[in-house]
C-alpha cells in the first residue's frame, strides 16, 4: 500500500490543476483500507503527504475496499462514485466531499501503473 501511495503522491505534485483543488483544504485526512494494509493521505493547504498515524480520531474519512479497487481509484482508472455504486468501495461522507475526493484521484493519473503491486 505504501508504494502505491508514494507513486500517487509523486504524480499529484506534478499536477498543478489538481493542486488548485486542494490549496484551500485545511486538513482533509483520508484513510485507505484494503485487506490487511492501510495508508493515510493528508491534504492540507495545497500540500499532500502520507502519514503513519494509528489515531483513528484524527481521520476525517475512511475508504474501504479490495486492493484492486483502491489501486484503480489511485490510478485514476475508475471514479470513486462508480466504485461505490458497484459496491467495490465504501465511504461515508457528504456528497460534495465525495465529489472532491473523486476529482482529486481521477484527475491525478500517475504515469507509472500499479500492476506490479497487484499480486
Amino acid at each position: 500500500m505504501e508504494e502505491m501511495i508514494q507513486v500517487f503522491l509523486s504524480a499529484i505534485k506534478k499536477c498543478d490543476h489538481v493542486l488548485k483543488l486542494i490549496e484551500n483544504l485545511d486538513g482533509l485526512k483520508i484513510k485507505l483500507v484494503c485487506e490487511n494494509a492501510e495508508g493515510l493521505l493528508v491534504f492540507h493547504r495545497g500540500e499532500v503527504f502520507s502519514l503513519v498515524d494509528n489515531d483513528d480520531r484524527s481521520v476525517t474519512y475512511v475508504i474501504r475496499g479490495q486492493r484492486d479497487s483502491i489501486y484503480s481509484l489511485l490510478e485514476g482508472n475508475q471514479k470513486l462514485r462508480t466504485l461505490i455504486q458497484n459496491k467495490k468501495l465504501k465511504i461515508t461522507a457528504p456528497f460534495r466531499t465525495i465529489l472532491l475526493i473523486e476529482s482529486i484521484f481521477y484527475l491525478t493519473k500517475p504515469e507509472k501503473q500499479f500492476d506490479k503491486f497487484i499480486s
